[in-house]
């Protein structure tokens, strides 16, 4: 899910942000996307699977839960101007129509300041009955 999540955010009107294929890893125990503001980066699919329906016979069915964290830091003393119309839009890549057959689709989005930085997370997660 993070090569699609990643290809419609760049079909959004990014304005002075954009979109890095990097994942967003640690740099001299920093991580990217704190050294480098108005950068939007995607980590890995978290892949998880849960019971759903067990019968005594062999027939299991299970949730599959995908979960991709998308990561953006701005200046906490001054948001840009289309920070607000940014997020709206990128929470709405939980509807990314995939072929998947995904039952749920969620975007949970938490912000934090990290030092003078507003940190932005979305975590978006996709449940399939498999």
């Amino acid at each position: 899910m993070r090569t699609e999540i990643i290809t419609y955010l760049r079909s959004l009107s990014l304005g002075n942000f954009k979109v890095s294929e990097e994942l967003p890893r640690n740099e001299s125990g920093v991580p990217l996307y704190l050294k480098n503001q108005n950068t939007i980066y995607c980590d890995e699919d978290q892949i998880a699977d849960e019971p759903f329906i067990s019968t005594l016979g062999s027939l299991s069915i299970h949730n599959t839960s995908t979960t991709v964290s998308v990561y953006v830091s701005v200046d906490g003393k001054s948001k840009p101007f289309n920070y607000d119309s940014l997020i709206n839009g990128m929470r709405a890549a939980k509807d990314i129509n995939s072929t998947q057959g995904f039952n749920s689709r969620t975007c949970d989005v938490s912000t934090e300041f990290v030092d003078d930085l507003l940190l932005t997370r979305l975590d978006f997660t996709y449940i399939r009955l498999t």
